[in-house]
């Protein structure tokens, strides 16, 4: 089953109020919009490794963060059906062996609404992000590094810059 990823990150999308961007990605994020792209693309299977590597790492830190570390988000798989969308989840918290937060996107699938608890695994994480203040950076966010990939290389270039997006080509 292929799914598709939703572009709309909350704090991606405020970070994205520049109007230095061409208006298909940032208005894709201001607009809270889904972007089509197979989770078999090999930018986005690279992306979601990457995550997996260093979850447990991320779980750690949003259980206790550190000093100057806030937005911490999931994006997790949600399927309805033979539908499948990621969407991203903020207010993360711990329940035995499932986790539960807030979804911030609007789903394109209805049997979720955005702002609703939705409780998941950490086996349906596929991605993970916070934003370190000291480092002015965005940390994680991988699979917005793979939509990247389909941006002209000066735009995502540009974004990655801006905002210490770590993206290895």
């Amino acid at each position: 089953m292929k799914g598709l990823v939703a572009l709309s990150v909350t704090m991606l999308a405020l970070l994205l109020s520049s109007s230095a961007f061409p208006q298909s990605f940032s208005d894709k994020a201001k607009k809270d919009s889904a972007v089509e792209i197979s989770d078999e693309d090999p930018a986005m299977q690279k992306a979601m490794e990457r995550a997996q590597a260093g979850l447990e790492d991320f779980l750690r830190k949003a259980g206790l963060p550190p000093p100057n570390t806030d937005q911490y988000s999931v994006k997790v798989r949600v399927s309805e059906g033979d539908k499948l969308e990621y969407l991203w989840l903020s207010n993360l918290k711990a329940q035995g062996d499932l986790w539960s937060g807030r979804i911030d996107n609007l789903p394109m699938i209805r049997s979720v609404k955005k702002g609703q608890s939705y409780s998941f695994a950490k086996t349906e994480i596929v991605d993970w992000t916070y934003i370190d203040k000291s480092k002015k950076k965005v940390v994680g966010n991988f699979t917005t590094c793979a939509l990247l990939t389909k941006e002209p290389p000066n735009v995502a270039e540009s974004i990655r810059k801006q905002y210490g997006l770590e993206c290895d080509h």
